[in-house]
């Protein structure tokens, strides 16, 4: 370290001279990426922790549970928050609840909330992503005897900026990985 400058190798017989000041990484960019995530656990009990905490001190260290057990359920983080809809809820008067709730958590304080207004259709394994600030949550079992794969032909989409709009239904082309769900989500914690 001469007069505030960092030197590194450049190859045999060479080397770079930078400032300190100046921000650099020494490490693959793609592991800084990995650095920057954390993964929570939701069970089918309705406990949910962080399996792998964020680096830095962005979002809650404590998660709240949900308020009911529940299975088969999509989940996706949307900006702060993780969205998990459809699934099969545990109902003390019936066996199961096929859900058309959405259930929210909000990461900065770690709460759940349920999003105002219900899916048309329950969705049970449901694959969820976002899209051009639009929340996707697509096909899920069906017990439809018209279906070839057992998957819902249709998906949900719920505008984020224009909340007032609700839910709407589209037909998609009937697919047949409706089989999985995961209770594991990888959180982008930047």
């Amino acid at each position: 370290n001469h007069c505030g400058l960092r030197t590194f190798s450049a190859g045999p017989g060479s080397s770079v001279s930078v400032p300190e000041s100046l921000p650099y990484s020494t490490s693959d960019p793609s592991q800084d990426e990995e650095k920057s995530s954390g993964q929570i656990t939701i069970l089918k009990t309705g406990i949910v922790d962080w399996n792998i905490r964020c680096p830095n001190d962005k979002y809650s260290f404590s998660l709240s549970n949900l308020h009911t057990a529940i299975k088969y359920y999509g989940v996706i983080q949307v900006e702060d928050e993780v969205w998990l809809c459809g699934g099969q809820a545990s109902r003390k008067d019936a066996k199961h609840d096929q859900s058309k709730t959405c259930w929210i958590l909000n990461l900065l304080d770690g709460k759940w909330r349920s999003l105002d207004r219900k899916m048309e259709h329950p969705r049970i394994k449901p694959q969820m992503f976002v899209k051009d600030n639009k929340v996707f949550v697509r096909s899920g079992t069906t017990s439809d005897i018209q279906s070839k794969t057992g998957c819902r032909a249709t998906q949900e989409v719920y505008d984020i900026e224009n909340t007032t709009l609700g839910w709407s239904t589209e037909d998609i082309e009937e697919i047949n990985i409706c089989t999985r769900s995961s209770q594991n989500l990888i959180i982008n914690c930047q």
